[in-house]
């Protein structure tokens, strides 16, 4: 995303970053303190290499494409974070048991990208920990209200960011026919950029969550909708990045992780 850089490149690359089209945060603004509750950094060998988020107190949702092939001893979960190299106050770091990548994952072009992480032990839900509820994204009303956040590099090949930061999207309905049909299949992803050209998700964003604000019979409720996959770099910030488009995978999702708790924390205001 969008951060002052601490771990050089070298460090980056050898902690097993994802390669490939990535997505960085940029042009964004630094979170604070239980603002994005639901929102995890996955490390591997004490380094972040992804983002994800909470969907019940056992199971962690990303890409498939940050945690397979990957030795699953060498990978943490952390929650409640702002800082990567600070300890946060409430700050949670958990190991992991098992991960269930999607069964039909393709790794050549991203197709179902996306995993659940089982911890070793329940996350403990507080002001800086929250599950959040995923559902279908709503690509026809406007204005959108949608967030990108995460630890992504803040240029081209950068380190992670060191805090925790998030941006607007205010295209949910972008054009990203230019990645092809092998790469973009729309009933399995999301396309959405933005039309200022000033925010785009980078390395180390992948996994993160895509959230919007949706209406249901009148209650505000924040959702997640999607989780950062890929893009063309981060290079040009008017170009779309892909979402796995999570409403997609209700039937695995629930299957595997069994239900999500209903929603207690207040709506986050814009």
């Amino acid at each position: 995303m969008f951060y002052a850089l601490i771990f050089s490149v070298i460090v980056a690359f050898a902690s097993g970053a994802p390669s490939g089209g990535t997505g960085r945060l940029i042009g964004g603004t630094q979170a604070t303190a239980g603002q994005f509750p639901y929102v995890v950094s996955i490390s591997r060998l004490d380094q972040h290499i992804c983002g994800g988020f909470i969907y019940n107190d056992r199971w962690v949702v990303t890409t498939a494409k940050c945690v397979v092939g990957k030795p699953q001893e060498e990978l943490k979960v952390t929650v409640g974070a702002l800082s990567l190299i600070t300890p946060d106050p409430e700050e949670q770091i958990i190991t992991i048991l098992a991960i269930v990548p999607f069964y039909a994952y393709e790794e050549a072009n991203q197709k179902h990208d996306i995993a659940l992480i089982e911890l070793s032990r329940p996350i403990v839900f507080g002001l800086t920990a929250q599950p959040i509820r995923y559902d279908e994204i709503d690509e026809l009303s406007t204005p959108w209200e949608a967030t990108i956040v995460g630890w992504g590099a803040t240029f081209e090949g950068g380190a992670p960011a060191t805090r925790l930061r998030w941006a607007p999207i205010d295209n949910l309905a972008a054009d990203c026919r230019a990645y092809g049909i092998d790469q973009y299949v729309q009933n399995f992803m999301i396309c959405a950029g933005s039309d200022s050209g000033t925010v785009s998700p980078c390395q180390y964003d992948e996994g993160t969550p895509l959230t919007q604000i949706a209406n249901y019979g009148g209650v505000r409720e924040e959702i997640v909708v999607g989780i950062m996959s890929k893009n063309q770099g981060c290079t040009d910030l008017s170009v779309p990045s892909i979402y796995t488009r999570l409403a997609t995978y209700y039937s695995w999702l629930l299957q595997t992780a069994g239900q999500q708790p209903a929603p207690t924390r207040s709506l986050r205001q814009f």
